[in-house]
């Protein structure tokens, strides 16, 4: 049985290192994506490929060789930039090893599962809604403070 690892970096292993000219907001908030996923660099990627698989290939790209299994890479927890990578890869039996040392098959459930949670995390909604909402408890305890001589 073949099994194949594939290491891909959508954006480029030291996105969020390397200096971005200008401060367009479409970069900073892409910077700022990249921060929140904490990618794993690709040394330990590979040192944990090695481990779970030591007798499988190492592919770095986005067009595999095919094999019986396909092992992606995640360096984040899940796979920020990879859906066009998996779309590729359908019809083809396809585990995923995560930075997090987690491993799972990538079946319908689990696609659509990631699929929400990059929601999250690319519309930044936790963020969103929990800004607001300590702001407003913020300022009545302030004040409640405020009025007993606490500040």
């Amino acid at each position: 049985m073949s099994v194949v690892g594939v290491l891909h970096y959508p954006w480029g292993e030291d996105y969020g290192y390397r200096s971005l000219p200008g401060k367009r907001p479409r970069r900073i908030y892409r910077r700022t994506l990249w921060w929140k996923s904490n990618p794993r660099d690709a040394s330990y990627m590979r040192a944990l490929f090695a481990e779970r698989y030591p007798d499988a290939e190492l592919y770095e790209g986005s067009d595999p060789p095919p094999a019986d299994t396909t092992v992606l890479l995640y360096p984040d927890a899940i796979g920020l930039g990879f859906a066009p990578l998996e779309r590729k890869l359908s019809g083809r039996d396809v585990r995923v090893l995560n930075g997090r040392r987690r491993e799972f098959a990538l079946d319908g459930p689990t696609r659509r599962s990631l699929r929400l949670r990059r929601l999250i995390e690319r519309t930044m909604l936790v963020e969103a809604i929990a800004l607001p909402l300590f702001v407003l408890l913020a300022l009545p305890m302030w004040a409640f403070d405020a009025l007993r001589g606490r500040t």
